[in-house]
């Protein structure tokens, strides 16, 4: 499969709801919980309600028709009274693909808010944190949907067919791309229950790398923490580039780099990673105006090894605003070696910002 993105959360802070990186918006006011998340160092995560408030995740366009999705993210819901809390809403606010946990905790795939398939009793713990994820093999009419939790299949949510029910995959709400994807909210109007969601990524089912569903996994943040292999930007407000970038959230106009000459690169070595045995994918996040008057500017979001730079994420280029936007550029493997990302190429990992036009 090919990464879409990967987001730790923990880049989010304590101020409401601001929700910087992968993450495309909110629904109603999810709040911040800080380093309450997994982990020996805890992450962030974000507190929702399974109804009416959760978070939009972006970069989501597979094409009726064509690829299928993977979308993965830990998840903590407290105990609930007879009606499901909603985990994931795919394809739309009217006619949607739903992961639902019941009151006695089994889980429930449905192709409305209403009725659906549910797996055996007590699969879902309530108070335990879980890795849910929902796999769509293709938006089809040969389409299958599984339910894995933990790693598992979960009974009786594996390999349906949903093309014969309800009009299937093809008939949700969003037409002939799929771009509405909510994660730990939707249109079911749920008990009041708390949803502790972190750890969101996504993947549709092109690629030769990640070719399954992934199991339980954690996004781990990568801070810039000094200069890399090229350096041909300007700074403002600090001394030098990669202060500016290690800023969370980013400080906007009070510190920033900045170019105006076509081909410039800036790129920065990055923290080490901790509390992981493997990585499935890289994504770079950047938050990325113009101030050039009459607009037309581009850059690409890239990675390194220390002696060059690459540019050939799926979003390789991203045209600016002037105003800020969050933009991601998803790695699925190593593009120096052209195979699966391993530990070992963390070590020289850096993250680079390139002009274009």
């Amino acid at each position: 499969m090919a990464l879409l993105f990967a987001y730790s959360c923990n880049n989010l802070t304590a101020s409401g709801t601001q929700l910087p990186g992968a993450f495309a918006g909110v629904v109603g006011a999810p709040t911040v919980g800080v380093g309450d998340g997994p982990g020996a160092t805890p992450i962030n995560t974000v507190h929702c309600d399974g109804a009416s408030n959760g978070v939009l995740v972006p970069n989501i366009a597979i094409p009726i028709n064509g690829n299928g999705l993977c979308i993965g993210a830990g998840f903590k819901v407290s105990g609930v009274g007879a009606q499901p809390v909603t985990l994931y809403q795919v394809g739309g606010n009217v006619y949607a693909l739903y992961v639902q946990v019941s009151s006695d905790g089994s889980m429930q795939l449905s192709l409305t808010s209403v009725s659906g398939y549910s797996s055996a009793s007590g699969v879902f713990t309530f108070g335990s944190r879980h890795e849910v994820e929902l796999f769509v093999s293709s938006f089809t009419s040969a389409n299958q949907v599984s339910v894995i939790l933990d790693g598992v299949p979960v009974p009786g949510l594996t390999n349906i067919v949903l093309s014969s029910y309800y009009g299937g995959l093809t008939g949700l709400s969003d037409g002939a791309t799929i771009h509405t994807v909510q994660v730990a909210c939707g249109t079911v109007a749920a008990d009041a229950a708390t949803v502790v969601v972190d750890s969101v990524y996504a993947l549709d089912t092109t690629g030769t790398v990640n070719n399954a569903p992934l199991g339980p996994c954690i996004s781990t943040p990568m801070f810039p923490s000094a200069p890399g292999h090229v350096s041909a930007w300007s700074v403002h407000g600090v001394s030098l580039g990669w202060e500016a970038l290690s800023v969370v959230p980013p400080a906007g106009d009070t510190s920033y780099i900045y170019d105006s000459n076509p081909g410039d690169q800036e790129s920065c070595a990055l923290t080490a990673v901790a509390n992981i045995t493997a990585v499935y994918g890289i994504c770079v996040i950047a938050n990325q105006r113009q101030d050039t008057a009459g607009g037309g500017r581009t850059t690409s979001l890239g990675v390194g090894n220390g002696s060059g730079q690459n540019y050939t994420s799926p979003f390789a280029t991203w045209g600016l605003g002037t105003t800020y936007r969050m933009n991601t550029a998803p790695y699925s493997f190593n593009p120096f070696t052209d195979v699966a990302w391993a530990l070992v190429d963390l070590n020289t990992l850096e993250v680079s910002a390139k002009l274009q036009t």
